[in-house]
Formats: structure tokens, C-alpha cells, sequence
């Protein structure tokens, strides 16, 4: 007998499609809350669920090395212009049957990854043709430069990214995907105000990455106030903006102040207590790669034996983590105790 596992959302699907009744999947979902709110852990997310999945995401990987490698051999002839909607048809088929039908999010990635990659630089290379210099389409390396050079390009591609993820999340419900239109949304403001403002909206980058990180962050915590114990398909969207958005904000706030310890050792600690309130872990391992960094400096500065100075970072950024990991629900406890009546203590996950 086949050992199937199913999410709520496939159980929703079995709802739609009559198979079983809105009541009982009531009476479902509520006895899952309940299971929820006695379990310890609520950060759960399934990247793989085993090793066959591993397995199809590096055949995955190694066909779209293959395909860009061919492509890239494919030029000044009709070739270049006939194999990629051939290419996009293959991974479109592909996606039906291994995100559309056996659900598998790692494999599913990868070929997100290699169809978004293949129509953007297509989309490239047929705005070269048309609006580019005559004479200049050559090959592959010629369009992927004409893109990096040209902000009108740039802004051309981020909205067919944002619309291809959009796209992508509507068809197949890929948790990663949601973050990815969040950050592509983004990315299209972003790139419209680099080709408006020029040069001159380069000093205001790191603003603009920190003010990008906050908004993922906020955009995921409003996500997780929605469901706090945890039970549908939303959470692990929102795993994906913290993901995305405590590097943002981190390293931004890092390359603004370049990071200074009286700068980073607040901005840690935030991270610290945010990450133990929200019961999210990607602040917190965001903020302990400063703590790396920070720790690193000072030892240099007094003069340490760079092999011990490694040594000594990796123990003690290698404690914290295994303090953190074991204690953290115990950690939780304490932190949120004080506010166990507070009304919005309902929006947070149980601890």
C-alpha cells in the first residue's frame, strides 16, 4: 500500500471537488489546531520529503546545464530563436506532473528556477533584436550582457519575473514563489527607479534594501498573525519572507554602518528576541553570522593567532546555535510568559 502524505490544502482540494464534506473537513481542521497547539514545534516546512526527491531535483539541474550550455552554442542561426519556446514547453510539461501532480517543492524549484531563467533571458534578447543596435545578437553571453547594461531592460525583465512568479504561486501553490512575487514586486519599484534616477539613486540603495527586507518581514509576520498554530499551506509562504527578508535587513543595516559593533550588537539582539516572540529561526541565524563577524574583529584586533581566531568563532557561534536550538522552546516559555493574557498573545504561536 502506497504511504501517502497529505496537507490540509490537498484536503481542501478534496472538499472542491466533492470527494468529502465541508462539516468534516471542519471537524478536520479543528482537531489538527488542537494537535497543533499541543505539539512543541510549529516552524515546520518540507523542502524534500525524501531521497527520491533529491534525486529528480539534480536531474533536474543537470538537464538545465545542459540545455543553457546548448543554447549558448545555438547562435546567428533560426536555432537560437526556435529552441527556447521548445525548452519552455518541456519544463511547462515537466511542472504539470512533478509540482502540479506529486507536489515535490524541491524539484519543483528547480524547475521554477530554469523556466523563469529561460523566458527572462529570451524576453532579453527579443527586446535586443528589436530595440538594440543592428548587427549586435550574436550568442548568449551577447544578450545576458545587453540585460546587465541596459536600466530600460532591467525594468522589462523584473516585470516578466514578477508576472511569471505570480504566475508560477497561482498554478502550483509553491511556498517559495510567494516570496519571490513579494520580492520581484520589489524588484520592478526598484528598477523603475534606477532607470528614472540614474546614478544618482545609487547612494540610497542601502535605504532602499532595508526599507525591502522590513517590508518581507512585515509582510510575514502579518501572514503568521493569520494562522498561528501553523495548519495550513500560508506558514511555510511566510518561512519564505523571513527567509528572504532578515538577510535584506541585516546586511543592509551591516553595509550602511559597516558593521560596527555599536551598530550590530542592537540589531542582533532585536533579531534574538524577534526571532524567539515570532517563533521564526531565520532572524536569529541571520543575526549570529554578524555575531561571527563581530567576533572575528575583536579577536583580531587583539592580535590573535589567525588559525585560533577561526577556532574560537566556530565555538562560539557553534554554541549559541546548539544553545538556542535546545533551549529554544524553553526560552520562548519564559520570554512570552509575562504576557500569556495580553490580547495579542493570540496572534503568536504557542510556546
Amino acid at each position: 500500500m502506497k504511504n501517502n502524505q497529505f496537507t490540509l490544502a490537498d484536503i481542501r482540494n478534496a472538499v472542491s471537488a466533492g470527494v468529502l464534506s465541508e462539516e468534516a473537513f471542519s471537524r478536520l481542521e479543528g482537531y489538527l489546531a488542537k494537535q497543533a497547539q499541543e505539539s512543541p514545534e510549529t516552524e515546520k516546512f518540507t523542502l524534500f520529503r525524501g531521497m527520491n526527491d533529491i534525486f529528480i531535483a539534480l536531474g533536474i539541474c543537470a538537464l538545465t546545464i545542459g540545455w543553457f550550455v546548448l543554447w549558448g552554442l545555438l547562435a546567428n542561426g533560426p536555432a537560437f530563436w526556435i529552441a527556447p519556446p521548445l525548452a519552455m514547453i518541456a519544463y511547462v510539461a515537466l511542472a504539470e506532473y512533478i509540482a502540479g501532480k506529486l507536489k515535490a517543492s524541491l524539484p519543483s524549484i528547480a524547475i521554477m528556477a530554469a523556466l523563469g531563467a529561460t523566458l527572462m533571458i529570451y524576453a532579453v534578447a527579443i527586446y535586443m533584436s528589436l530595440a538594440g543596435p543592428a548587427g549586435q545578437l550574436s550568442d548568449l553571453d551577447t544578450v545576458i550582457d545587453f540585460g546587465q547594461r541596459s536600466m530600460n531592460v532591467l525594468v522589462f525583465v523584473a516585470i516578466i519575473g514578477f508576472a511569471f512568479q505570480l504566475g508560477f504561486f497561482l498554478r502550483y501553490r509553491l511556498p517559495v514563489s510567494f516570496a519571490l512575487i513579494a520580492a520581484g514586486l520589489v524588484g520592478v519599484f526598484w528598477s523603475a527607479l534606477m532607470a528614472t534616477f540614474g546614478p544618482a539613486a545609487e547612494p540610497y540603495i542601502p535605504y532602499l534594501i532595508t526599507a525591502t527586507g522590513i517590508l518581507l518581514l512585515a509582510l510575514a509576520i502579518f501572514i503568521d498573525s493569520r494562522d498561528p498554530k501553523r495548519i495550513n499551506g500560508w506558514a511555510e509562504c511566510a518561512f519564505w519572507l523571513y527567509v528572504f527578508g532578515a538577510p535584506l535587513t541585516i546586511h543592509s543595516i551591516a553595509a550602511t554602518f559597516e558593521a560596527a559593533a555599536l551598530a550590530m550588537i542592537p540589531v542582533i539582539i532585536i533579531a534574538m528576541v524577534l526571532s524567539l516572540i515570532l517563533d521564526r529561526r531565520s532572524p536569529i541565524i541571520s543575526g549570529l553570522i554578524y555575531v561571527g563577524y563581530l567576533l572575528q574583529s575583536g579577536f583580531e584586533g587583539a592580535a590573535i593567532d589567525p588559525s585560533m581566531t577561526i577556532v574560537l568563532v566556530c565555538f562560539i557561534v557553534g554554541g549559541l546555535v546548539m544553545a538556542f536550538g535546545v533551549g529554544w522552546q524553553r526560552a520562548r516559555h519564559v520570554l512570552l510568559a509575562p504576557f500569556e493574557n495580553h490580547p495579542l498573545r493570540r496572534y503568536l504561536p504557542p510556546s
